[in-house]
Parts: structure tokens; C-alpha cells; sequence
């Protein structure tokens, strides 16, 4: 009897064991999906925070742009001289300063010889000869035989070689037009006529509306073996006294050199091995003539650069001028007084100048001047901030009571330059001016180097650095 109640029992017991282990496993299986769902969550919760502070540093993170000190306008002054068409521009910024008619197109005569000058420069650049190459004159340059009163020229004659440098200093400061022309050929290519080579360089520098006949800036008529014979004979060079300032400054920039023209007394040229040749200059000529007679109150230094007249258009000078303080002006000057006056081109330059002085103050970055009190923010570099100072002394004119300009500059840099002196940004000063055309805008910002040299951070210090910025 008790062993059927205890079989009864296991048989019981056997019945009611496996539903209470599968009811343990269902338990344990709710519990770990429980468990596992708080797991996701949480996780969820964590990359959605941790995406929110990323984004957030990103954004953080943006280089953006802003405005540091005031935004000053200088636009070109209106200036009141006796010239017809007159300008000003800084000769090394291209800041044009001021100006009267400057966009109307004119007679342009010998000034036409600093196209030419362009397009030697551009040989020279290109490499395709030097300034000791020589440049064999022509029949066609020889002009040996003409009036030197009414056409100025050397003493060379067809068959003998001079080089480039002799040439090229004969144009600016003997106005020669048998050196413009030799020139002229020797520098355009080989399938171009003259005129072809001219209107190729003027297109170089944009000078639209411009025209050209010859290097020497003749009248079509006057310039012999170059005239061409499809056009008017008394067709001549033309060019607005903007497109004669871009063209200054171009040559100026090209070949420096022509700052010290003024300064010679006397041409020397070599027509041969065994033969020296020396002609008075305009810049003597200038001292022996005209500047005792010129009303000069600031001291003005006359530089450079070329004189060109004709009976429509006037007296003009295309001028490199110095004050006191060192700034370079290019100026422009047509229509004053008549074509064969020599002083009123010279006194109208000296008065737009003074007038620009009168209204302008001159404010400069001086290279090695730092640009900020605070360092730039840096997350690349190993202290995480950088120095920066102004790499080329800049100056920019501003009205009278102006003493400072703004600039914009970014909130922090991702720069990975590290060199002492080597730039790492340019930044544009908040100025409202106007500048030439064919300036390059680097010239109207201002260049950013490295105060010290510095070190790349490690990939640790990078994330630090980017993380802490925000």
C-alpha cells in the first residue's frame, strides 16, 4: 500500500516537474529581453546625447567669419584740376584714389610705348630672351634720317644691334620711337604684323575699347613703313587714362627699375662693339627746364614715367610720384594746356596729388604687426593656438579723421602651417574702395603669417582641442 501511494506520488511528481521548468525558463527569458530593452534604450539614449554634443561641436566648430574693428568707405574723389581727364591711384596697392574723365578714350601718343614696354617684360617673364639679348634695327626702325625735333630717335642705323635694356631705357627716357618700334618687332611673334602684337598685349590686360597702330604711338600717317594701310591716315593710338594706369602699374611691377629713369642725367647706348652714344634725358631735361617752375608746396619727387601729347587731346603725362613719407602714387594727366606746353602736365600732376593728400589719410599694417590681442584658435596644433602676423606692410587710404580699418578675419583656423613666417590666411580688409581692374586681389588684403614656428598636436590633443573649443 505504501509503495503505491509513493508510486502515485513520483507519478505525480514526474507530471508536474517539466510545465515548472518550462514556467522557470519563460521567467528567465522575460527577465533577459527586460533587461536587454533597458540595455537599448539606455544605448540609445547615449548615442542620441552623444550625436546632440558632436553636432553641437561641429557646428562649434565651423570656421566662421567676423568683422574685427571699424568698415570705412573711400571711394575715389572727385578732383578739380585744369586737366581734362586726370587719376590717381597708390602705385602699389592700386587703390584708385581719384579721379576726373577717366574713362573716356583718347590720343594717347608716346604714352603708347608703355604697351610695348608690357609686352617685352612678358618676353623676358616667359623666358623667351633677356635683357642683354640683342635686337637688330631694320630698315623699317631705322629712323636715323628724320627730324629729331618733330620724331624723337637715336642714332642707330639699319644692320646695328642693341641690347633689350638699351632699347627699353631709350623709350622711357628719350621717348625714342626707333627703339619702341625695333622693340615691337622683336618681341611679337613671327606670323604677327606690329599692330597685331599690340592688340594681342591690350586684350592680356583687358584695355577694351582701346586701339593701336604702332608702337611708337605715331599717327598712322607719320609712322612710315608702319603705317597701316587699311586705316584712316590720321587714325592714332587710343586708350582711356584708366587703361594708361593699369598699364603703368603693370610695368612698374614687372620692372622696378624704371623708379630710378628720373635720375639719369644722360642715355648711354652702344650702337656698336667699339661705339658709345649719349643722349640727354627727359628727367634732365625735366630739372633744367621745369621744376623751378612748378608751384610744388609738399616737396612732391617726380619718379618717372611718360610724357604724350597730341594737338586733341593736350599736354599728358602718365607720372610715378613720391612724397615725403614714401608713398608712390601712379597719376594720370590729359588735356592740360596745350600739346606743346611742357609745365601745365607737370603742375596738374603735382595738384591732383596735393589733393589727394588734402583728403586722404594713409593708415598701414606694418609687417610684423600682430593683427590681433587673442591668439587664433587652432584645434590642429599641439597648444591649440596660433599667433599671426601681418607678412607685407599694406597701406590703405581713408578720408580725413579716419585712423583706422577693419577686417574680416576667422573666428579660428584649421590651418596646418606651422613654419615661422610662412602665411596661412590673407584676410580682407571692411573697406569700401575702388580699385583697378586688373590689380590682384592679393594686394588688397592682407597677408597673415606665422609669428613662430609651431607643432602639430597628436591625434588625442587634436579631439581635445576640438572638444574644448566649443
Amino acid at each position: 500500500m505504501m509503495w503505491k501511494r509513493k508510486q502515485k506520488h513520483d507519478e505525480d511528481d514526474a507530471l508536474v516537474r517539466p510545465s515548472s521548468r518550462l514556467a522557470l525558463f519563460q521567467n528567465q527569458t522575460l527577465g533577459n529581453l527586460a533587461t536587454q530593452k533597458k540595455v537599448a534604450m539606455v544605448g540609445a539614449v547615449l548615442v542620441l546625447i552623444l550625436s546632440i554634443i558632436l553636432t553641437v561641436a561641429a557646428l562649434e566648430n565651423n570656421v566662421q567669419t567676423q568683422s574685427v574693428g571699424p568698415t570705412q568707405t573711400a571711394l575715389p574723389m572727385t578732383l578739380q584740376v585744369a586737366a581734362r581727364n586726370a587719376i590717381v591711384i597708390d602705385a602699389k596697392t592700386g587703390q584708385v584714389l581719384g579721379e576726373k574723365g577717366a574713362d573716356k578714350q583718347i590720343g594717347i601718343a608716346s604714352q603708347s610705348k608703355m604697351l610695348t614696354a608690357y609686352g617685352i617684360l612678358q618676353g623676358i617673364k616667359k623666358k623667351r630672351f633677356t635683357w642683354d639679348s640683342l635686337v637688330t634695327i631694320t630698315q623699317q626702325s631705322d629712323w636715323s634720317k628724320k627730324d629729331n625735333a618733330t620724331f624723337s630717335h637715336l642714332e642707330i642705323s639699319v644692320g646695328q644691334k642693341l641690347a633689350v635694356k638699351e632699347l627699353f631705357a631709350a623709350m622711357f627716357t628719350s621717348s625714342a620711337n626707333d627703339a619702341a618700334l625695333a622693340l615691337a618687332d622683336f618681341a611679337k611673334e613671327q606670323n604677327q604684323t606690329q599692330q597685331q602684337a599690340l592688340e594681342g598685349w591690350a586684350k592680356d590686360l583687358k584695355l577694351t575699347g582701346s586701339k593701336w597702330y604702332n608702337a611708337a604711338g605715331q599717327v598712322n600717317k607719320d609712322a612710315s613703313d608702319y603705317q597701316v594701310k587699311d586705316a584712316n591716315p590720321d587714325a592714332e593710338n587710343t586708350a582711356s587714362i584708366r587703361q594708361l594706369a593699369i598699364l603703368a602699374y603693370q610695368v612698374i611691377r614687372e620692372d622696378p627699375t624704371i623708379r630710378s629713369y628720373y635720375e639719369k642725367r644722360g642715355l648711354v647706348y652702344h650702337p656698336s662693339a667699339n661705339e658709345t652714344k649719349i643722349k640727354l634725358t627727359e628727367g634732365a631735361k625735366f630739372d633744367q627746364e621745369i621744376k623751378a617752375k612748378l608751384s610744388n608746396p609738399k616737396n612732391l619727387t617726380f619718379e618717372g614715367l611718360k610724357t604724350g601729347s597730341t594737338p586733341a587731346s593736350g599736354g599728358a603725362l602718365t607720372g610715378l610720384i613720391k612724397d615725403q613719407n614714401g608713398h608712390e602714387f601712379i597719376t594720370v594727366v590729359s588735356g592740360a594746356g596745350r600739346y606743346t606746353d611742357q609745365v601745365q602736365r607737370y603742375q596738374n600732376t603735382v595738384d591732383v596729388v596735393n589733393q589727394v593728400l588734402d583728403h586722404y589719410t594713409p593708415v598701414t599694417y606694418q609687417k610684423g604687426q600682430a593683427v590681433t590681442e587673442s591668439q587664433f584658435k587652432n584645434k590642429n596644433l599641439a597648444g591649440g593656438h596660433q599667433s599671426l602676423v601681418v607678412g607685407q606692410s599694406r597701406t590703405f587710404w581713408l578720408t580725413k579723421g579716419r585712423t583706422a580699418v577693419g577686417y574680416q578675419r576667422p573666428s579660428r583656423l584649421q590651418s596646418i602651417v606651422t613654419k615661422k613666417g610662412a602665411t596661412v590666411l590673407t584676410v580682407q580688409p571692411t573697406l569700401k574702395a575702388k580699385f583697378l581692374p586688373e590689380v590682384n586681389s592679393k594686394e588688397q588684403k592682407l597677408q597673415l603669417v606665422n609669428q613662430q614656428t609651431y607643432h602639430l598636436g597628436h591625434w588625442w590633443q587634436r579631439i581635445y582641442h576640438w572638444l574644448k573649443f566649443w
